[in-house]
């Protein structure tokens, strides 16, 4: 009510103003008549009001656009200050205030259920997030594929394993189809349909691997792991226990290995954030040319492309040839194949 009525002000005032503009007009222009007056009066009243409002909605608009990305922010820094609940309330308001940002704030707003161990209350915002996902882009865009594998590690991490084989084979065929083998979306829809399986194939998921990314890609070696597993941790994730070997995971200390290792584990559950950090520190802590250095960027990088950042997974990836080529030498196996994997991202981004 009150928009309208600011509007027929501002219609009146330009209208008012608009009356001696044409009649000077009407003066210097031989022959216009009063008809004429009146219709260049509405006329400009009628592109003073237009003008008017679109001004008005896009300040709005765009208003209404920074304080979701304030409550976004603000959401990550409770996150990383270990304020989960006032983090979970900070992603609630923002997702009730605008349609900005409306994946990422889901996305986080799970993590935190995640973390927080209300695994339920997960399962719930992925299924939203995948249903929006559906209605805005279809069943087989990226968006919805993200959405699904996000839905399925809750549904897994809830203990709901039926269902969350389901979901992962269901994606994992459209990631193949539509992506092929090596996109991380097709990786973490077969990493998930493994680890759901009555009979887990972890030694042709490790031969997959090895042959798209090589021997010592991250996600070939846990792979190799799984099929034999070494430790507590490892027995429970090749197992499907994705919470379990989190907790494991995260007492295991800050050592390079320790913090790759769980950064996949974060990475599966779409905690993307906390696997993002985890992967820092890990090659924070590591020599450049250390083989968990040169995993924590290729962990980066993967994190990245499911952020859909493509530009700066690049960048990663072309760290990762440079170290791969000073350690092991330009034509070597590894360094060849994070120059393939270089070179599939470059392809798809372009």
């Amino acid at each position: 009510m009150g928009k309208t009525r600011d509007g027929i002000v501002t219609a009146l005032a330009v209208l008012v103003a608009g009356c001696p503009l044409a009649c000077i007009v009407a003066g210097l222009v031989d022959g216009l008549g009063p008809w004429v007056l009146a219709v260049v009066a509405v006329l400009a009243a009628g592109v003073g009001w237009l003008t008017w409002r679109d001004v008005r909605t896009t300040r709005a608009r765009q208003r209404a656009a920074d304080a979701v990305h304030d409550l976004y922010i603000d959401a990550l820094d409770r996150v990383e200050a270990g304020d989960l609940a006032g983090a979970a309330a900070r992603f609630e308001e923002a997702l009730g205030a605008g349609d900005d940002l409306t994946a990422e704030l889901m996305q986080g707003l799970a993590a935190v259920h995640l973390a927080q161990g209300a695994t339920g209350q997960a399962v719930a915002v992925w299924q939203s997030a995948y249903q929006l996902g559906r209605d805005e882009h279809g069943d087989d865009a990226l968006p919805a594929l993200a959405a699904a594998n996000g839905l399925a590690a809750a549904l897994l991490t809830h203990g709901e394993r039926a269902a969350a084989a389901e979901r992962y084979q269901d994606t994992l065929a459209r990631c193949r189809r539509l992506l092929g083998d090596a996109h991380p979306e097709t990786v973490a829809a077969l990493n998930g349909a493994t680890r759901t399986a009555t009979d887990p194939p972890h030694e042709q998921v490790a031969e997959l691997y090895e042959r798209l990314f090589g021997g010592e890609h991250p996600d070939t070696r846990i792979a190799r792991r799984q099929a034999a597993p070494d430790d507590p941790a490892t027995a429970r994730l090749a197992a499907g226990d994705l919470a379990g070997a989190r907790a494991l995971y995260e007492q295991a200390g800050a050592t390079p290995a320790a913090l790759n290792d769980l950064a996949m584990v974060l990475r599966e559950q779409r905690d993307l954030m906390a696997a993002y950090r985890a992967y820092e520190r890990a090659a924070e802590l590591s020599d450049p040319l250390d083989p968990w250095h040169v995993a924590a960027r290729n962990g980066i990088a993967r994190v990245m492309l499911l952020q859909g950042d493509d530009t700066n997974a690049t960048t990663e990836l072309a760290a990762v040839v440079e170290a791969c080529a000073a350690r092991y030498g330009g034509q070597h196996p590894e360094t060849e194949a994070a120059r393939r994997n270089l070179e599939r991202v470059s392809a798809a981004s372009s």
